[in-house]
């Protein structure tokens, strides 16, 4: 069977050439293409559940290979072990390596350095053991999975942005505007109109994440020292997740994020304007917010803010109106008019507007279920002892593959010129 990779290649490639087709004098030829396309839909599908199931066969080897040694995977081992002069690894780290490399065979990704699995990334049976011969002893001190520490890590998780992993080929995500209804006369045939799936597919974007740690930290074996390796490279994942989730320019290899999907809709109807150069955050433009999205009927689902620190300090300090003493943001400051507000520096504050020149912030609000982050394959690991050596540390470059998808644009709403006096 040939790989997922491939085969997705040959049908973006030959979408391409159809769309260049002319049906009045390439009738016989757009024919043959859209023949040809079912056949590779159908053959992609297939492939789609042979990965599955290699997924979970994968996963039932993990789990036996961590019986058998009577511990989980160590991230700590994994990266000293490369680092080491050998560069080899060894014992259940060898095992899960293997794992990683015939998983990324199979998705046709291209491999730079060790890889660690999809399963191992993702909460596991070993931390269900119930025997000490099997590694019961070992429950309460087992990392958390790197998925888990992953979304913790992700501002819009916590709002309820929709994470998907284990993710196989392009991903289709239905919005509303693909979905008809309407009311017919008993016996009437309705009208059948095929949805596009291209218009809102998830597909894999490569990542990477560099951080360096020293030689004595991953000589260290505490559960706590495992934990914070875990942590460290996880945030710095996020962050890069994070950043393209809220602001991603949907070029350069990068995802398409919110701020510029709500920029992108003709008219712009979901930016919430607060003045020729800017202006502070006020109660008006908040309360705008939230009715840009209730008008699209879409204040439903996980619905919350986002915003930075700068725009929080001003909610903090400005008071709804002149009369009532109350503050944008007081009492629970972990709600923003009934609704939850999270706060990230990733959401920018050097935006322009007018003469206020990369000094405007932004406040985000929307049904964040409708924001979908896509986690393909495993990770590569590239241990790199040299270049640092010097400094006893060792750089570690992590590549993944993600995609971000505002699934529907008009669930969210977007103040982006709040000029601050921080």
């Amino acid at each position: 069977m040939r790989k997922i990779a491939e085969i997705r290649n040959d049908i973006s490639a030959l979408i391409e050439r159809v769309k260049t087709l002319n049906a009045a004098e390439n009738a016989e030829e757009l024919k043959k293409s859209l023949d040809t396309l079912d056949a590779l839909q159908l053959e992609l599908r297939a492939a789609n559940e042979a990965e599955a199931a290699e997924q979970l066969i994968a996963e039932r080897k993990l789990d036996s290979a961590q019986k058998k040694a009577g511990r989980s995977f160590s991230l700590v081992k994994f990266i000293r072990e490369i680092s080491e002069p050998r560069g080899q690894l060894t014992g259940l780290e060898a095992e899960v390596a293997e794992m990683g490399a015939e998983e990324y065979r199979r998705l046709g990704l291209t491999q730079n350095g060790f890889v660690i699995p999809s399963a191992i990334l993702r909460a596991n049976a070993g931390q269900n053991y119930t025997t000490a011969v099997d590694g019961g002893n070992l429950k309460e001190e087992m990392a958390a999975r790197y998925v888990d520490v992953l979304k913790e890590n992700l501002p819009i998780a916590k709002l309820g942005a929709t994470i998907l992993t284990d993710l196989v080929g392009t991903v289709p995500v239905v919005s509303s505007a693909q979905i008809a209804a309407g009311w017919l006369a008993e016996g009437a045939q309705g009208t059948v109109t095929k949805a596009a799936y291209a218009k809102a597919t998830m597909t894999p974007h490569r990542n990477f994440v560099r951080v360096a740690f020293s030689k004595d930290l991953l000589r260290q074996t505490s559960f706590d020292v495992e934990a914070d390796l875990m942590n460290r490279i996880s945030e710095a994942h996020a962050n890069l997740i994070e950043a393209a989730a809220i602001n991603g320019s949907g070029s350069s290899n990068q995802p398409t994020g919110i701020i510029t999907a709500l920029k992108a809709v003709t008219g712009t109807p979901n930016i919430v304007a607060g003045g020729t150069n800017g202006a502070p955050i006020s109660w008006a433009n908040i309360v705008a917010l939230e009715t840009k999205v209730a008008a699209g009927n879409a204040v439903r689902g996980s619905c919350g803010y986002l915003t930075n620190a700068k725009v929080i300090g001003d909610m903090k300090a400005t008071e709804r109106t002149s009369t009532n003493g109350r503050y944008l943001l007081d009492g629970d400051m972990k709600r923003l008019n009934g609704y939850p507000i999270e706060m990230t520096n990733l959401v920018p504050s050097n935006l322009t507007k007018g003469d206020a020149s990369q000094v405007c912030s932004a406040l985000i609000f929307g049904n964040w279920k409708d924001l979908y982050v896509g986690q393909w394959g495993g990770i590569d690991i590239v241990v790199d002892p040299y270049s640092r050596a010097d400094y006893a540390d060792v750089v570690i470059t992590l590549n993944a593959w993600n995609d971000v998808l505002v699934a529907e644009p008009k669930s969210f709403a977007a103040i982006v010129d709040v000029t601050t006096t921080a």
